[in-house]
């Protein structure tokens, strides 16, 4: 590729120097300023048409995939999709539209070059001295011309370059690998050609940049920028989505941090990422699909975080977006490292309240949350997974009235006896320890790492004022005002026979 770049740039030098020579100075000076007629229109023009391109796109796809109830939510103007599609479409066909339309214009102003020609016509013919000074204004439309032709050229190739290798940093998929060796073996050399790369670097690249930035929601994008980023994000969903969740390590945690990162530095991906989170968490908070994708089964538990999650996400917006994806990317190392994410689907709650709590996950969440209150939703669903848990031994929220009324009486004066910390609230860890004594006196089976989580939801649900002033019967009935706020799905089926006879 590298000698048709120069081939190219070869034949444009030499035959506007001849022609030069043989029109001379003063048709030569007239044919300059053609050619500069022609790159500054076709400038102005092709941003034009690309803009008005853009928007063409957008409208296309809002008509063609509005209507689809799997694409609708993307294209109709839900998640805006659509915008982010036509924005990017506008800064790609720039480029190509300038280097068309300078071709063209060159041909079109040929009438006005001839028509200038005869006006400014002298009486005597040029002289010799005419010819060969008019070589250098033929090396200045030689350098204009080939100018307008490396920009766009090498501005594409250039690009493609960093989206490939960036889109290689993931597990690379066969059709990853095809473009990777088709940018090592043409697209890199191409850009290294001599004399070539270097007028590119030091004015083309300037030109490119013009051609291919626009205003978007009131910032400037640039379209090396946006799509080097969207290269890494597809790069690390590639590496995520080829590993299976119980096999992720170091490398996925690292993508997961990547993608965070580079969502929030892109201002295009962060507005859409945000419109697409919120559009899709909104819809899976429904029960409906989006995409034609419903929302991922994660097992019990792992739907009340999933959920959790949902319901933080259906609020996301611009502004808050980075620190979301911060919180997740932190979280989803936690996950990682504590094998919380290779055991999310395990039906055994006893087991995964074990693992949240006794492995440090839940604690290392704690500190998170304490820093991040969008995301409190988060960490109510955390101790919710031991709320279920005494749910499942001991009968669903509607039933422990008549069926717990004895082991409810027995919580009540644990949590009146319990002492206080010296910022005034509730001793969880106190309260664990009386309300493990409680459940083992009514042989209500509940693993110690979930009494624990039950005794942190009570803990927040209670002041220790507010506990000496509650009566016994009122402060029963705030007991199952608070299990009445746990996510019970799925649980009628796993709450045992004892619990419910009791």
């Amino acid at each position: 590729m590298e000698l048709i770049l120069l081939a190219v740039c070869a034949f444009i030098l030499i035959s506007n120097v001849f022609l030069a020579f043989g029109r001379g100075l003063r048709k030569s000076l007239l044919r300059l300023a053609t050619v500069v007629l022609a790159v500054v229109a076709a400038y102005f023009l092709s941003r034009a048409i690309a803009a008005n391109f853009g928007e063409e796109i957008a409208l296309w796809l809002k008509v063609t995939f509005g209507g689809d109830p799997n694409f609708a939510p993307m294209f109709s103007g839900e998640a805006g999709a659509d915008k982010a599609v036509g924005t990017l479409a506008q800064m790609l066909v720039a480029p190509l539209l300038f280097l068309l339309l300078y071709w063209v214009l060159r041909g079109a102003l040929f009438l006005l070059y001839w028509l200038l020609s005869a006006v400014t016509r002298p009486s005597t013919a040029d002289t010799a001295a005419s010819h060969f000074i008019a070589l250098p204004i033929g090396l200045l439309i030689a350098f204009i011309s080939i100018f307008a032709f490396i920009a766009p050229v090498m501005g594409y190739l250039d690009v493609a370059s960093v989206t490939i290798a960036e889109l290689n940093t993931g597990d690379s998929s066969e059709a990853v690998e095809e473009l990777s060796a088709y940018n090592t073996d043409l697209i890199s050399p191409a850009l290294q050609t001599p004399v070539v790369s270097s007028l590119y670097s030091t004015l083309g690249v300037k030109l490119f940049e013009g051609l291919t930035q626009c205003e978007w929601d009131e910032e400037e994008l640039h379209l090396k920028t946006e799509l080097t980023t969207l290269g890494k994000v597809a790069g690390a969903v590639q590496l995520l989505g080829a590993t299976p969740a119980e096999q992720y390590g170091d490398a996925e945690c690292a993508a997961a941090d990547a993608l965070a990162e580079n969502i929030g530095n892109s201002h295009m991906l962060s507005v859409l990422c945000s419109g697409v989170l919120n559009t899709a968490s909104n819809h899976w908070l429904e029960g409906k699909s989006f995409l034609g994708v419903l929302p991922p089964d994660m097992g019990a538990n792992g739907n009340v975080l999933l959920n959790a999650f949902l319901e933080v996400f259906s609020t996301s917006s611009r502004e808050n977006l980075g620190q979301d994806l911060d919180f997740f990317a932190d979280v989803f190392k936690l996950a990682v490292d504590y094998e919380v994410l290779a055991n999310i689907g395990n039906a055994d709650e006893n087991a995964l309240a074990t693992l949240i709590t006794d492995s440090g996950f839940l604690a290392d969440t704690q500190t998170l949350l304490a820093t991040h209150p969008r995301m409190a939703p988060v960490g109510k669903a955390l101790v919710d997974v031991g709320m279920r848990c005494a749910l499942s031994a001991m009968g669903l929220p509607e039933d422990l009235g008549e069926s717990c009324g004895a082991i409810l009486t027995d919580m009540t004066a644990a949590l009146k006896e319990v002492p206080t910390k010296e910022d005034g609230s509730i001793d969880d860890a106190a309260l664990a320890s009386s309300l493990t004594a409680v459940f083992a006196a009514h042989e209500i089976p509940i693993g110690e790492a979930a009494v624990s989580l039950v005794a942190r939801g009570l803990a927040d649900h209670f002041t220790s004022e507010e506990l000496q002033g509650l009566s016994v019967e009122d402060t029963v009935d705030k007991l199952i005002e608070r299990f009445d706020s746990v996510d019970i799905s799925g649980l009628a089926a796993q709450v045992t026979p004892s619990a419910s006879q009791q």
